[in-house]
This record gives structure tokens, sequence and C-alpha cells, in this order.
């Protein structure tokens, strides 16, 4: 079973879009049928902005089902590789979780294509390579 790490532009797109590619990969983190890490910066910054975007209570329930599904990790090391010095982070969750894919739509990170055996793709790529 792949392992991945969730950008957050899927949790916020997942908001609106019930659905998208960004919504089932989601449910499939929280049916087991994919792996995912995260860390305490990541699960932060997800849930703040959630709460920026006033997402619903439901939708912040299944997002909080989806942490119970995921696995934290503690990165070891400092990553530089990407332009936008924010999405780092994504990267030192892959690495520390030994993802498999990085899954957003961030082009800062989609213009790397792969970190370290790593890939990294677009919600609906994911979808159409993992499905």
């Amino acid at each position: 079973m792949p392992t991945v790490v969730i950008d957050t532009n899927l949790i916020i797109a997942g908001r609106w879009k019930k659905q998208s590619s960004s919504n089932r990969i989601i449910d499939m983190v929280i049916e087991g049928e994919l792996d995912a890490v995260y860390t305490t910066e990541v699960k932060d910054e997800n849930l703040f902005i959630l709460e920026k975007v006033k997402a619903p209570k439901d939708y912040l329930d299944k997002i909080l089902r989806f942490y119970r599904h995921s696995k934290k990790v503690y990165p070891d090391r400092k990553i530089t590789a990407c332009r936008d010095k924010a999405d780092n982070r994504f990267l030192e969750a892959a690495v520390a979780g030994k993802a498999d894919y990085i899954i957003t739509s961030d082009r800062h990170l989609l213009e790397l294509k792969e970190f370290e055996g790593i890939k990294i793709l677009k919600p609906g790529s994911f979808e159409r390579e993992f499905m």
C-alpha cells in the first residue's frame, strides 16, 4: 500500500468540492486504502487554514478522522530543495515517513516532479496512477 503526504491545498479542495480527487484521496486514507504521514507542523497548518475558511463541523470531523488514520512522523533533517521555503515541510514529512508520493496542487512542489525517489503528483494524476 502506498504511503502519501497530502498537501494543505488538498485538504482545502476537499472542503469545497465533495466529488473531487482530493476528497476521494482523503477518504482512501480514512478507509485504510492508503497510508498517510504528517508532521505536527503540517497538521497545525491544515487545521488553522480550515478554521480560516470556516469549514463546517462535519468536514472538520472528517479531517480529524483522516489524522487518526495517519501516522505522525518526526523529521530529523531540514530540507531546502523547494523554492517556496514553506513547502519544504512536505518534503521533510515525506522523507521522514518514507512516503512514496506527495500529493499536491502546489506549483513549487510539482516542478520538482520527484524528490529522493518520492513522486510528486497532482491529485487527479495520483488517482489515475494508483487506481
